[in-house]
């Protein structure tokens, strides 16, 4: 049977080498507007298409790769690609990659994850003065390093922490805006290379140094079966960096929505509001803002059969701001999901979904809604300067220009 393949359209017809350089200036406003402009299915180019309808995406996260992989065999990585790593894995590889490391993100595990997330804020705020302006992002950042490598290997950091968060930071900087092929001899590429250098310093440090003490740590599953440093290194940056960075990023966000609404700060000590303002933070500004699969055979999507080899583009960034999903989709409502949250399922996916879903998801949530509960029952953060907060679309959607005055309650 002859299977006929219909293009979408899109901008410049979804041909123009224009929509690269329109995505580049601006991948946000980009994918949006294409949306907005040319519907649910839109081609961006002659391979690469973007679904914003939960259907669709729905259909995608939960193949488990009869029609979608998340890498096609044989694909080129760049610098930051870390092939050994699980989330950059298929098939029998992938699973038992997987296999290893669920039971370091089981639900008996969240204890002494929150034990670590309070630790690690009583010594934040222990560390803040009153009046004192802050980088709210560099603050998060060094907490969610703290409380994530303690719960990935079972121990504090130590002073390779900062290091560990530097070179970390130093990549999502490095990689938020295209560069020239990785050989050219450029200055960011010659950055990026010394920050990945930094970052295998740092990570030998931690498993040089690491004891197995029976807690069932995620580093612990890793040195099991005596694998390779490369193996290990590749899932523990991928683990730091979806798992720490995506913290902090979405720290950062919660904290700046609650400065501008007051009234939703005030209830953060309410049963259950912590975790909707921890879900609607997300929603606004969901780490992971675009996710991609590619098809291995044909896949109908809105009417269009678009053949294997089609890169697929889905956005929660996109999704989660389309007001059939989300009423009032600009704006900070976490009483949104006291209510039960969005009619379709897959209108919300910050950690992705299906088999292919975030490891940690319900974890790094939680760590969310408890480092900011008890950030809020400490210290109240003024904003400074609000209006010139921007998103920076890197590996994650890091929040740029954050900053807060520190108040803490008088004594007495």
């Amino acid at each position: 049977m002859t299977v006929t393949h219909t293009a979408p359209p899109g901008p410049g017809g979804g041909r123009g080498t224009a929509n690269a350089a329109d995505y580049a200036l601006d991948p946000l406003g980009f994918l949006t507007g294409a949306v907005r402009e040319f519907g649910d299915v839109v081609s961006l180019s002659s391979s690469n298409v973007l679904l914003a309808h939960p259907e669709d995406i729905g259909r995608v996260l939960v193949d488990r790769g009869e029609n979608v992989v998340k890498i096609s065999e044989g694909t080129r990585r760049g610098p930051t690609g870390f092939p050994r790593a699980m989330m950059n894995s298929e098939g029998a590889d992938w699973e038992r990659k997987r296999a290893r490391l669920r039971p370091a993100f089981r639900s008996e595990r969240l204890a002494h994850l929150e034990e670590a997330a309070r630790e690690g804020v009583a010594r934040t705020v222990g560390s803040w003065t009153d009046g004192q302006t802050v980088d709210v992002h560099h603050e998060m950042s060094r907490l969610a390093m703290l409380v994530g490598a303690t719960h990935i290997a079972g121990r504090e950091p130590g002073e390779h922490g900062e290091a560990l968060a530097g070179a970390v930071a130093a990549i999502m900087r490095l990689t938020s805006s295209p560069r020239l092929p990785a050989w050219l001899p450029t200055r960011v590429n010659r950055d990026l290379r010394r920050s990945l250098r930094d970052l295998d310093d740092a990570l030998a440090v931690m498993i040089r140094e690491h004891r197995d003490d029976g807690a069932g740590t995620a580093l612990d599953a890793l040195l099991a079966d005596d694998p390779s440093f490369e193996e290990v290194r590749d899932e523990l940056a991928t683990l730091l960096m979806s798992g720490y960075e995506t913290t902090a990023d979405a720290l950062t966000w919660l904290l700046h929505l609650l400065g501008a609404h007051p009234e939703a700060n005030d209830r953060m000590g309410e049963e259950g509001f912590a975790r909707a303002a921890a879900k609607e933070a997300v929603r606004l500004y969901p780490p992971a803002w675009v996710i991609s699969r590619e098809t291995v055979r044909p896949f109908e999507a809105g009417g269009h059969t678009l053949p294997a080899g089609t890169v697929l583009g889905l956005s929660p960034w996109v999704t989660h701001r389309d007001e059939r999903w989300f009423p009032r989709a600009g704006e900070f409502r976490p009483e949104r999901w006291l209510a039960g949250g969005p009619s379709h399922r897959y209108a919300y996916f910050p950690f992705g979904a299906g088999p292919r879903g975030c490891i940690g998801a319900s974890m790094a949530l939680r760590e969310v809604e408890v480092i900011a509960g008890e950030l809020c029952a400490r210290v109240r953060l003024e904003p400074v300067a609000p209006e010139a907060v921007r998103p920076r679309p890197a590996l994650a959607l890091q929040p740029r220009g954050v900053r807060a005055v520190v108040r803490k309650p008088r004594r007495g």
